[in-house]
């Protein structure tokens, strides 16, 4: 069952919170740093919220080295109908980071955007630049799959190098779908991976050739290809899964236009 559990979810990466949560691709070469936020609204006020968040980044887009946050809405699995903000692409010292505005624009978020937020989670991710396959732009993709893995006490050095070899042979069987994995590293619970993958629509979500199976097979050969994720299915248990949106409107800054 939980090898059949794997197929499943490698072959449909599509159903993939460090969001890590989910997640433009960051052009510059950094550290990787992301922060990602899980916000709840308070009840009835989620208009409301979109609205004074919309207002806000307006109001930041002139402040010389302030974060671009991008907004998505959870649509499946835990945590539906709440909100993911992430900020990506930085380097560690930019969490340290002050600035003349800092007071005007905090005061500002207290009082027009606090106010309808019921709860928020941080979280600080950092991004696998190593694996994965991403697209050279996110425009087409507004839908992210988000699944969470949990490495086993013990078994890093196994789930890191089985995770390498499966990238490698992906990338060299021209697997069609886009993935990327991120790590959790402040909040969230420990040895935790995400796994990310951007999809046009649901129809793109459909499982398509060549599959997850069919590559590692022939690759390596069917019989030596099920011993591997045999042994590769110990290294880790799976966690939850969603799907988020992109939210372009309450991710504008107002000064593209």
């Amino acid at each position: 069952m939980q090898f059949k559990k794997i197929l499943i979810l490698l072959v449909a990466l599509a159903l993939i919170s460090g969001m890590s949560y989910a997640v433009a691709q960051d052009e510059e070469k950094n550290d990787g740093i992301a922060q990602l936020v899980l916000i709840t609204a308070k009840d009835g006020q989620e208009k409301a919220l979109e609205e004074a968040i919309t207002s806000y980044h307006h109001f930041m887009a002139d402040k010389e080295g302030a974060f671009r946050w991008q907004w998505y809405s959870i649509i499946t699995g835990p945590n539906s109908g709440n909100y993911i903000a992430r900020s990506g692409g930085h380097n560690w010292e930019d969490l340290d980071a002050t600035h003349d505005w800092d007071d005007e624009a905090d005061a500002r978020f207290y009082s027009e955007v606090q106010p309808h937020i019921a709860s928020a989670v941080f979280t600080i991710t950092r991004a696998d630049d190593e694996l994965g396959i991403w697209p050279e732009s996110m425009d087409d993709y507004p839908y992210i799959s988000i699944t969470t893995w949990y490495v086993k006490q013990g078994k890093y050095k196994a789930f890191n190098d089985g995770l390498k070899k499966i990238d490698a042979m992906l990338k060299e069987g021209d697997w069609p779908s886009y993935y990327a994995f991120s790590n959790s590293v402040s909040g969230g619970k420990g040895n935790q991976v995400t796994i990310v993958s951007p999809r046009k629509s649901f129809a793109d979500m459909a499982p398509k050739e060549p599959g997850f199976f069919d590559v590692l097979s022939k690759a390596m050969g069917e019989e030596e290809a099920a011993a591997f994720m045999a042994d590769f299915s110990t290294t880790y248990h799976v966690g939850q899964n969603r799907l988020v949106k992109y939210r372009p409107k309450l991710s504008d800054y107002g000064d593209g236009d």
